[in-house]
């Protein structure tokens, strides 16, 4: 039986594959102004977003509807905002457990790097929307765990992802591609 929710993760990077220098350093500092386009339509098109604590922190939003994972804090923190560990809890779960809120249909997985981790261990990445940044941070935060430095692109296809589109989308040659799992 097909599932009736699906989990798109949206990601920018940096040409040599991290999504920060560290935890207090959002995109909003280094991503191009058509990224932040992009970013907020996959926003607004998503019923919950679905994110860590650092993530949350970066860019409080207390009108959204958003799960924060987070091993500290559990339950409702706001009307809108479920907080829990996901340890014991599969992408299955998250539908019923916001569903007296508003149903979950479509999530959007925001980051990091561990709550990617979480949705590629489950299987429960549907598409991905990532945005390659024409700049290089040498380290930081990975887009997945273990993962070394590197083409964006490569990181997805060795984690089982096949490119379906791509283009760019300004002068400084920043490259937004779709992905579907293989």
């Amino acid at each position: 039986m097909p599932r009736s929710w699906t989990f798109t993760l949206t990601v920018v990077a940096s040409r040599d594959g991290f999504i920060a220098r560290a935890p207090d350093h959002p995109p909003q500092g280094w991503a191009s102004a058509e990224e932040q386009v992009l970013f907020f339509r996959d926003i607004e098109a998503a019923d919950w977003a679905i994110m860590g604590r650092h993530t949350h922190q970066a860019a409080d939003r207390p009108e959204r509807r958003r799960i924060v994972f987070s091993r500290r804090l559990s339950g409702w923190q706001r009307p809108t905002q479920l907080w829990l560990d996901p340890e014991a809890l599969t992408p299955a779960d998250l539908p019923r457990l916001v569903a007296r809120v508003h149903p979950l249909a479509h999530g959007l997985v925001l980051g990091g790097t561990a709550v990617h981790d979480w949705f590629l261990r489950h299987r429960a990445i549907d598409r991905v929307h990532l945005t390659i940044e024409p700049v290089e941070f040498g380290s930081g935060l990975p887009i997945f765990s273990g993962q070394q430095a590197g083409d964006p692109l490569e990181i997805f296809i060795r984690a089982g992802f096949a490119l379906r589109s791509e283009r760019v989308l300004n002068a400084a040659g920043t490259r937004y591609l779709q992905l579907e799992p293989v």
